[in-house]
């Protein structure tokens, strides 16, 4: 049995004896309610034996879930991930599977139909979109592990070229065997749903059944459940969904695809903190499936797959890429300053020229990096900083009417004065995406604008027609075609400088870039911003992956991550000390060859070869469980963690 305990050295299992009146029901992976110190806690049974070594009477189980909620597969999967990062197993079965609902787990789920010819129809109809923008789907579908520096498909500007990552998944689908494929948001979800439902797919319903599931939370508790048993069952084998999909228990698994694997959003924010990338190799190297790492801008992480011999590019070749790309023009300072003035507007004046007139053929999106009205101000007259009196933190303004508004402790200076010049009046910095609107909407005439942000409400892909789009980065709905021309204002790299920060540039913009139509067909994407020369090589020629090649190629020359990975310790100073005196191969870590121990905020992060990080982790994680039982303090640890000094 394994409990739910956030202690360290809880992380075992533990014997109970299941009751008469539960005796049809328990089996492996069943989700149990039992006493643990006094209490009820929630468990998973991890095995059945006919006795126990435990010489004690042992505690019943209080109740079970009607069928079990993993298969036994999956929790010996769950124990290597659990391993691997050097975290609890509990913590991995809780995040491997949604909360469970009784009423779900009344349907019979023993009964499981293939159709076999739905799916082979399916890849009949998907095949030619993987062929236009030369994936090779065929060699995917056979168990090949490849990273894919994708294209846009030049017949479908969703964003993503959808139906080219469908085609082998449903090849391996028609096999038998199941197919899951990860998905960054619910934007991505529901354009993959839409294309295999147009290949003659229908999406799993408790009350139809189907072909394909849907893995995401916001389709509510009820749903959600019911489309992970599905899928554990094997009564869909294509599964769609976001992070958590990575660990979804299926049967016979194929493939593996994942979209846009150099997202953060795959890094999970809870213990042990998985990436769904590395939680995907796994199961592949598990399974023997195939692997799909696909996007505009791979990553590091994915370029240090193919250096180690794991996976191989797959590029498109350069003739194809220039047919399928929009032109990307980059207004740097030098073609600013050449303009006068009005170059050093937000909007350029000959930005804004080329942006109306390109009006004409179709919608023009006008994206800005940050959400709001105005995330600071400053002082008109002086030029000083408006900055809170309370706290020192910097004022910004929530809309055209609310008064200055402190960033940090929240406070409001409706007579708010510069206390270099003692000045009331203000000037904006930093136009977020609600006040570059309104501007817009002023000088745009007649012309519709629609905005498009979190805080205000996303556009659904298809729904603009015409007029101009405002919008955040992730927030830019697709449009039918294509849009004719695209402004990035306020292009740069993420502030910070922190390690991979350029290649997140290239992907933020040329995922951008990828909704803009083919510079044939008369689209352009102008990027109004100083970008590194790295950057603007990698817009102008979409050639991304090549910088994440030679990016590796740095890191392993300086030993830092993915080349090495990365273990940060968090604990009190003689907590850590009595950490790094461990020995791992008769070599304390603090003093071994194949580890670097370098200062880290509240901490330390040990830099480990590949070779020894199984083996750092295995013992770290001992002397881990050995303070918690003890109770001599407190060590966390997290691997693969981002050398960033305030992680």
């Amino acid at each position: 049995m394994c409990v739910e305990s956030a202690m360290p050295h809880l992380d075992r299992p533990f014997d109970y004896a299941i009751p008469d009146t539960l005796a049809d029901t328990v089996d492996v992976g069943s989700r149990v309610r039992v006493r643990f110190a006094g209490r009820l806690v929630n468990g998973v049974v991890v095995s059945l034996a006919g006795e126990s070594e435990y010489e004690g009477r042992l505690t019943p189980l209080h109740s079970s879930s009607a069928v079990p909620s993993y298969t036994a597969e999956a929790i010996a999967f769950a124990e290597q991930v659990a391993r691997r990062y050097g975290g609890s197993l509990w913590d991995v079965l809780r995040l491997m599977a949604p909360p469970r609902v009784a009423g779900v787990e009344k349907r019979d789920w023993a009964t499981v139909e293939h159709d076999e010819q739905a799916f082979r129809e399916a890849h009949a109809t998907l095949a030619p979109a993987a062929e236009a923008v030369a994936l090779p789907a065929g060699a995917v579908a056979s168990g090949a592990r490849v990273v894919w520096e994708a294209v846009p498909d030049p017949a479908l500007r969703h964003g993503l070229p959808v139906e080219a990552l469908l085609a082998p998944a449903a090849e391996v689908a028609a096999r038998g065997l199941t197919s899951i494929v990860i998905l960054p948001d619910a934007r991505a979800l529901a354009a993959a749903a839409d294309a295999l439902t147009r290949a003659g797919l229908s999406r799993w319903t408790a009350r139809s059944g189907g072909h394909f599931s849907v893995l995401h939370a916001e389709d509510g508790p009820a749903v959600r459940f019911g489309s992970y048993l599905a899928a554990m069952h094997g009564h869909a084998r294509i599964v769609l969904g976001t992070r958590p999909a990575a660990m979804q228990p299926v049967p016979n698994l194929g493939l593996v695809v994942m979209w846009d694997e150099g997202s953060t959003v795959y890094e999970d924010p809870h213990a042990p903190y998985p990436h769904a990338r590395t939680v995907a190799a796994m199961r592949a190297d598990e399974a023997g499936a195939g692997v799909l790492l696909a996007g505009y801008a791979p990553s590091v992480e994915a370029m240090a797959l193919v250096a180690h011999g794991w996976a191989e590019r797959a590029a498109v070749p350069r003739g194809d890429v220039r047919a399928a790309t929009p032109l990307v023009t980059i207004i740097g300072d030098e073609r600013r300053e050449a303009e006068g003035a009005s170059g050093w507007h937000w909007m350029p004046g000959q930005v804004w020229r080329r942006a109306r007139a390109a009006l004409e053929d179709g919608p023009v999106g006008i994206v800005v990096p940050r959400a709001g009205y105005v995330r600071a101000t400053a002082c008109a007259r002086c030029g000083e900083w408006a900055s809170c009196t309370a706290c020192g933190g910097p004022l910004r303004k929530e809309s055209a009417t609310s008064p200055l508004h402190c960033a940090d402790c929240g406070a409001d200076h409706p007579h708010w004065h510069c206390a270099e010049c003692g000045s009331p009046a203000t000037k904006q910095l930093r136009q977020g995406v609600e006040r570059i609107a309104e501007q817009v909407r002023a000088m745009a005439g007649d012309v519709p604008v629609t905005l498009s942000a979190g805080a205000v409400g996303t556009v659904a892909d298809g729904e603009v027609t015409s007029g101009i789009v405002v919008a955040t980065p992730a927030a830019l709905p697709a449009v039918t075609g294509g849009y004719a021309r695209i402004v990035i204002v306020g292009a740069e790299v993420p502030a910070g400088g922190a390690l991979g920060a350029e290649l997140q540039a290239m992907r933020w913009w040329l995922s951008i870039a990828a909704l803009a139509r083919p510079r044939g067909a008369g689209g352009e994407v102008i990027a109004v911003g100083e970008l590194p020369p790295i950057v603007r090589e990698a817009l102008v020629g979409w050639n991304a992956a090549e910088a994440a090649w030679d990016a590796y190629g740095e890191r392993a020359d300086l030993a830092l991550p993915p080349y090495r990975r990365a273990i940060r310790l968090w604990g009190e100073a003689p907590v850590l000390t009595l950490a790094l005196s461990e020995t791992v191969e008769g070599e304390r870590l603090e003093r071994h060859r194949d580890v670097a121990v370098v200062d880290a905020k509240g901490g330390a992060i040990l830099l480990v070869t590949r070779r020894a990080a199984q083996a750092v982790v295995d013992t770290l994680r001992r002397r881990q469980q050995e303070f918690s039982k003890a109770g001599d303090g407190e060590l966390r640890m997290r691997v693969d963690a981002p050398l960033d000094p305030v992680s």
